[in-house]
């Protein structure tokens, strides 16, 4: 029969190392050591490091399409985007409402579908205007995926739901 180690001495098995991955840190002993890796400043990424991060897993770039009447939305369904994993490309975080009508809405419309080009996907949000329905029908002709959600439940839910379900805005 073997004699037992004191529980400072137990041996931790050291945890595998995922390949291109940081080395995975073996589990603290006791309290002091906890607590020193609590209070230890984490060194921030430099560029180069943020940059090879962002080369080694590329996030999806998805188009967020949102009428002018859910514009005050935008932030929600903008976080919404980042909390799924992808990086959004929201028109009206980056445009706010056509630059409040200081520039033609032509050369911010062809802004959006430029957007449209480059990103990997659409994701449509709320109701539909006849803006967003040019859009979807840009995103569908270049072959890019489609995602509908229901917003009517903001800022707590956000639904998906099947295109078949999505409804036209009234217009006034």
């Amino acid at each position: 029969m073997q004699a037992q180690k004191p529980q400072s001495e137990v041996e931790v098995p050291e945890v595998e190392q995922q390949q291109g991955s940081t080395p995975l840190a073996v589990a603290p002993k006791n309290a002091e050591e906890i607590l020193e890796r609590i209070f230890t400043p984490t060194p921030k990424a430099s560029p180069a490091e943020q940059a090879e991060r962002a080369l080694r897993r590329p996030r999806r770039l998805v188009y967020v399409a949102l009428s002018n009447r859910n514009f005050y939305w935008r932030q929600h369904v903008t976080k919404f985007v980042l909390d799924e994993g992808h990086v959004p490309i929201c028109p009206f975080m980056l445009f706010d409402y056509y630059l409040l009508h200081t520039v033609a809405k032509e050369t911010v419309r062809e802004a959006f579908n430029n957007l449209i080009v480059r990103s990997d996907e659409m994701w449509v949000f709320g109701n539909l205007s006849l803006g967003v329905k040019v859009q979807i029908g840009i995103a569908k002709r270049l072959k890019k995926p489609v995602k509908y959600w229901d917003i009517t439940d903001l800022p707590y839910r956000v639904v998906n739901v099947p295109e078949a379900l999505v409804r036209e805005e009234k217009r006034d």
